[in-house]
């Protein structure tokens, strides 16, 4: 029998490493087989390292990269630049404004407005990441204090009723003007 879902409890001393990797794959297998909408739904979220490119084993994912951690900013424009529309729901929030900007100007460097969206939502609340094939929900802000300090309680899933009940619950961001 396939397990489709997997609980982790995160905190300060313990976990910060497997949700790393968990990030690290989700985003790495959604390069490798990209569809047509990603969601990143958060209240508060920044330019967090999602694959440790270090060693160089992710070099075929992206030559330009370099060996370097790559940030979220990076994966997101790689994404987009393959045809993948990035939909980002998060607070209108000081502490938002640097990952919204750089990813917002990049996006434009790379003539890629048309594949990234905002909405803005002052009540948010909800956290989840909604790939092609996988979701991350819990308690976790997309955050550095949401990956190293805090305590945090995370789904992670590949079931596939799962994700298609996600999606109709995210669309709901794009469809309030």
């Amino acid at each position: 029998m396939t397990t489709l879902y997997r609980r982790i409890f995160k905190n300060q001393q313990t976990g910060s490493a497997t949700i790393k990797e968990l990030l690290q794959s989700m985003f790495v297998g959604e390069i490798l087989e990209t569809y047509g909408r990603i969601w990143i739904v958060s209240p508060w979220v920044s330019n967090i390292t999602l694959i440790d490119n270090r060693s160089g084993n992710f070099d075929t994912l992206s030559p330009e990269w370099g060996r370097r951690e790559i940030r979220l900013t990076d994966v997101l424009i790689g994404l987009m630049s393959k045809g993948t529309k990035v939909v980002i729901v998060t607070r209108d929030d000081d502490t938002n404004k640097p990952f919204l900007n750089k990813l917002r100007d990049t996006a434009e460097i790379h003539a890629l407005n048309e594949q990234l969206e905002f909405k803005l939502d002052p009540l948010l609340h909800k956290k989840g990441i909604l790939l092609s094939h996988s979701l991350l929900m819990g308690s976790m802000n997309l955050s550095n204090n949401g990956l190293e300090m805090l305590d945090e309680w995370i789904q992670f899933s590949i079931d596939p009723e799962d994700i298609a009940t996600t999606k109709l619950e995210f669309q709901k961001y794009v469809e309030i003007e």
